[in-house]
């Protein structure tokens, strides 16, 4: 038989502290107002570089209809592997992606600049020679997901890598010149590379191709970002062609709250985990939402508990100690259980050699991993309503991208109830997850570069607007 635990009741000293962890509608809604500020500066000529939230522009301001026909190539570079795409639009709603997952060794990633590249460029090579397309000049776009400095559709500096590349050569060149560079070695093959985007926009022009009210889209996983359909009038950096009406927007919130814009709601534990990271005082708004904070404060929570004789007082300390060692996966097996049952969340504790736990032990284990990823949830609402009530549509659809999202019991429906809340009812959304849509999107935008490139020529390919 199940047995039901009251929190307050039963273990009163987590109660006590996961209260750190329930911001209210104001605070909720304070965030959204200081997330406005914070990109209504991003976007201006005389306050961007004072702005958490940069809003750097993609150059990416056509939208695809769900009528564009053609074959197209994708490069994906993601901070754990690479990979390279085959996508071919035919009819409506029928995508066919053909990939390759590309293992960067470590010797190449913590390498040069042109070894990297080199890289690459030789696996597209041999990627276009299997698929039999080495001779088609097929336009190619790379969904990027590290910090780029974009100039144009297909001039993006490069800031930094995350920890797992170490490349430094590359940084502070231009991505695509250096894939160009790469691939004009290969005499024997044509590729055309048109443009790079952040994986927030190749997710929002992903789902667009078959979904045209996408106005939005999410990132939630080991990094944290959104990106949007701005009006150009309100871009005053841009000094591009004139008449064009959008820009997709790289809101790069994961730095929203550097400044001191959050410290009102960041408790001890968001402050230890910010000191003891590899970036302190950076990504703070991420340090709330992303998938790796969420386990870490989970962690940091229970190892402050354990030490107090709260939880678990009787067990070892010394694996549950390691930092970092809690991650998303297994924060999403410990709340799967069903009310009452903790067979999934002893599995995970036996990983920290914590065996043959108590009951209350481990329902408060899991009431701390719900209130931490409730509160994530509340403040990426809080982000997200700032987004649609900026846009004024009636109605969008929002590419979500994120294993948070897509695998937690929960996280959804409070993402989606205070997005509710704290959203303007006249207008409506729909989250819509978009499992490896990243590549599919800087496909499409690589068809859609090549057909306003060459306008008025013959095409390989229909791109029917």
């Amino acid at each position: 038989m199940s047995i039901t635990f009251n929190p307050e009741e039963d273990f009163p000293e987590v109660y006590k502290v996961c209260k750190l962890f329930n911001p209210s509608v104001d605070d909720l809604e304070k965030i959204r107002n200081f997330m406005d500020r914070e990109i209504t500066m991003g976007l201006s000529r005389d306050h961007h570089d004072r702005s958490t939230v940069p809003c750097h522009l993609s150059y990416v301001q056509d939208l695809p209809t769900g009528r564009e026909r053609g074959q197209f190539l994708a490069l994906e570079m993601m901070p754990t592997n690479c990979r390279i795409m085959l996508v071919k639009f035919s009819s409506e709603n029928d995508i066919y992606t053909s990939s390759k997952c590309v293992i960067m060794p470590h010797t190449v990633a913590a390498g040069r600049g042109t070894e990297l590249f080199n890289f690459l460029a030789t696996s597209i090579a041999n990627f276009v020679k299997e698929k039999k397309v080495e001779k088609e000049n097929l336009p190619l776009g790379i969904a990027f997901a590290f910090t780029l400095k974009k100039h144009a559709l297909d001039m993006g500096i490069l800031v930094s890598w995350t920890k797992e590349f170490g490349a430094q050569g590359a940084i502070g060149k231009d991505v695509v010149q250096l894939l160009r560079d790469a691939l004009a070695k290969f005499s024997d093959i044509s590729v055309e590379v048109m443009g790079i985007i952040n994986v927030g926009a190749g997710s929002l022009l992903g789902l667009c191709w078959a979904q045209p009210d996408t106005r939005m889209g999410l990132v939630m996983g080991s990094i944290a970002n959104s990106c949007y359909v701005e009006r150009v009038e309100k871009c005053e950096l841009y000094e591009g062609e004139e008449g064009r009406k959008l820009m997709i927007i790289n809101s790069d919130w994961a730095h929203f709250g550097d400044t001191g814009q959050l410290d009102f709601i960041r408790n001890e534990f968001d402050r230890q985990l910010d000191a003891e990271s590899i970036n302190p005082g950076s990504r703070i708004y991420e340090k709330f939402s992303g998938a790796l904070c969420m386990g870490e404060l989970v962690r940091i929570i229970v190892l402050r508990l354990m030490k107090s004789g709260s939880i678990f007082a009787e067990d070892r300390r010394d694996y549950i100690g390691i930092q970092w060692k809690l991650d998303m996966v297994s924060l999403i097996e410990i709340v799967s259980d069903p009310p009452g049952v903790y067979t999934k969340a002893q599995e995970v504790m036996d990983k920290f050699r914590i065996r043959h736990c108590k009951e209350r032990d481990l329902a408060a284990l899991k009431y701390i991993c719900d209130t931490v990823t409730n509160r994530a949830a509340m403040l990426v609402a809080s982000g997200v309503s700032c987004l649609i009530n900026r846009m004024h549509l009636p109605e969008i659809s929002i590419a979500v991208d994120g294993g948070i999202y897509r695998l937690h019991p929960t996280f959804a429906a409070v993402l989606n109830k205070y997005t509710r809340l704290l959203t303007d009812p006249k207008y409506k959304f729909e989250f819509v997850i978009t499992q490896d849509s990243c590549g599919v999107g800087a496909a499409i935008m690589a068809g859609m570069a090549h057909a306003n490139k060459y306008n008025t020529d013959a095409k390989l390919f229909t791109m029917d607007y």
